[in-house]
C-alpha cells in the first residue's frame, strides 16, 4: 500500500470518527479497501460513541393532584408560604393571646385540621376567612392584632417539631362562651380557658 493510500484510509477513518453520530452504520466501506488493494468485499463498520450514556426510558402514569389536594396537603406538609404563616399567628393571637404557646399552637393546630377535613374549606385562609366560624374575624380583631413572639414559636412548635395535641380537634370556645358546642360536638379536652371538640361521628 502506497503512503499516499494509506493517508487516505487514515484520513477516511478520521472524518468518520468526528463526525460521526452517537451509533450509526457505515455500509460500503469494503470500496474504499478496494480503491487502496484492501479487502474486497462489503464490510459493515458500527461507531459508537462510548461517552453518551443511555437516556432514561419517560416515567408513566405518573397522576395530577388536583388544586383541593395540592392545599390539603400544604397542611399535612406544614409547608405554609409566608402569608399563610402570618394569617395562622395573627389568628393565634386574636383567639388565644391571654394562652401560652401551646395553648396558641392548638388554635392553629384547629385551623390545620379542618384545612385537612373534607367538610371545610381546603386552604388555610379559606377556613380561616369562612363565614361566621371564627369570632374575631367576625368583630374585627383579627385586623387589629399583630402576632407577639409566641404566636411564631407555636408555628415553629408545629412546623418544626410536629408538636400535635389536638386529638384532631375542629372546634374550640371560650370559657362559657356558648352551649352551642357542649350540646352538638363531642368534647375532647380542655386547655387554659379553651375547651376543644370535635364532630360527634368523628368520636364514634
Amino acid at each position: 500500500m502506497s503512503r499516499k493510500s494509506k493517508r487516505k484510509v487514515l484520513f477516511g477513518l478520521k472524518v468518520l470518527t468526528i463526525c460521526g453520530a452517537v451509533a450509526f452504520t457505515i455500509k460500503g466501506i469494503g470500496n474504499l479497501y478496494k480503491d487502496v488493494g484492501g479487502a474486497t468485499e462489503t464490510d459493515e463498520i458500527i461507531i459508537e460513541d462510548i461517552g453518551t450514556e443511555p437516556q432514561p426510558e419517560e416515567k408513566e402514569g405518573v397522576q395530577e393532584t388536583d388544586a383541593s389536594e395540592g392545599s390539603r396537603g400544604i397542611a399535612r406538609s406544614m409547608d405554609w408560604d409566608s402569608e399563610d404563616a402570618y394569617l395562622l399567628a395573627k389568628i393565634a393571637m386574636a383567639e388565644a393571646e391571654g394562652e401560652d404557646v401551646q395553648g396558641k399552637a392548638l388554635v392553629i393546630l384547629v385551623v390545620l385540621n379542618r384545612v385537612r377535613s373534607d367538610d371545610f374549606p381546603d386552604s388555610i385562609q379559606d377556613v380561616i376567612f369562612q363565614e361566621g366560624q371564627f369570632t374575631p374575624v367576625i368583630n374585627g380583631r383579627l385586623d387589629r392584632v399583630e402576632p407577639d413572639k409566641e404566636c411564631y414559636e407555636a408555628l415553629e412548635l408545629i412546623q418544626l417539631e410536629r408538636w400535635d395535641e389536638s386529638q384532631g380537634a375542629l372546634y374550640f370556645e371560650s370559657e362559657g362562651k356558648s352551649s352551642w358546642h357542649g350540646k352538638n360536638l363531642q368534647f375532647l379536652f380542655r386547655y387554659g380557658n379553651h375547651y376543644f371538640y370535635t364532630d360527634k361521628e368523628l368520636a364514634e
